[in-house]
């Protein structure tokens, strides 16, 4: 079994420490496992013992042992990649640009949708569901529509849903009222957002439940996140695409709307009927 399939095989029963050297090898395989130990463990806040621990649950006597696994993969990969002659991720000028953009495509979405741990995917949308805590959504200058679009759609759903918006200045006024336990979903992906950073600070100081998606190179957030979404970023055509990101987003809404199920039915009714008012 490949050293990705075998992550993703116990993923949802690591322990949290050994989740986050994971999940960022899951996400940029296999150039974070060609670190050093202290250099893995240092990018995922955790001890190198800990990514000793994981290497020895994946089925490898060592580390050694598991960097040669991840090169042989990745020698592989390669002979595929020149094969079909897409070094860089982009459509070749000579091609038909929208079937190779869709190749693109059609290539990122499944590697997230693949990687995606389903457990984390279900706390989140469960959450997102719980009308018991609040729910605040933030996203940095090319996510926040992502924010809003989501944030629209669980307000269909479920009331306390606020979006952050404008400066960070003016974020106080609504982050006053909220509680431990409510939670907070963070949209960053490169080059990240130093004031969505602090906002995620602030978010661990007040106990909030922290949340985040990002994209595969990870957000400096993502060891303080509870739970962590990764879209990979397609380089079609030079271009980094956030279709990945928003398929998570709309996979999300349709979870949510099914777990709300006649609560969301019913609300929309109302919405509906006060907006034909």
């Amino acid at each position: 079994m490949a050293v990705l399939e075998r992550m993703r095989a116990q993923f949802d029963a690591l322990p949290p420490a050994e989740r986050k050297v994971a999940r960022r090898l899951m996400v940029d395989t296999p150039v974070a496992g060609l670190q050093t130990i202290a250099q893995l463990a240092a990018e995922c806040g955790v001890s190198g013992p800990t990514v000793l621990r994981l290497v020895s649950r994946l089925g490898f006597e060592h580390y050694a042992a598991f960097q040669a696994a991840l090169r042989g993969e990745l020698e592989e990969r390669l002979a595929s990649t020149l094969s079909r002659s897409r070094l860089d991720g982009s459509v070749p000028v000579d091609e038909d640009f929208l079937a190779g953009f869709a190749g693109l495509a059609q290539e990122a979405l499944t590697g997230t949708l693949a990687q995606v741990p389903r457990g984390d995917f279900e706390a989140l949308a469960y959450a997102l569901a719980d009308p018991a805590h609040r729910v605040v959504l933030a996203g940095g200058r090319l996510t926040q529509a992502l924010a809003a679009y989501l944030a629209q759609h669980l307000r269909a759903m479920r009331p306390g849903v606020d979006l952050l918006a404008g400066a960070g200045s003016a974020w106080a006024d609504t982050l006053v009222d909220f509680r431990k336990g409510d939670l907070m979903l963070l949209f960053d992906i490169r080059r990240y957002d130093p004031a969505l950073e602090a906002l995620s600070r602030k978010a661990a100081q007040h106990r909030l439940t922290l949340c985040l998606i990002t994209d595969q190179w990870l957000s400096p957030i993502a060891p303080l996140g509870r739970l962590v979404l990764v879209g990979r970023s397609s380089a079609a055509a030079g271009w980094g695409s956030k279709l990945p990101l928003f398929v998570l987003v709309e996979a999300l809404i349709a979870r949510v709307h099914q777990l709300r199920g006649a609560h969301s039915t019913g609300r929309l009714a109302l919405i509906d009927e006060w907006g034909g008012a």
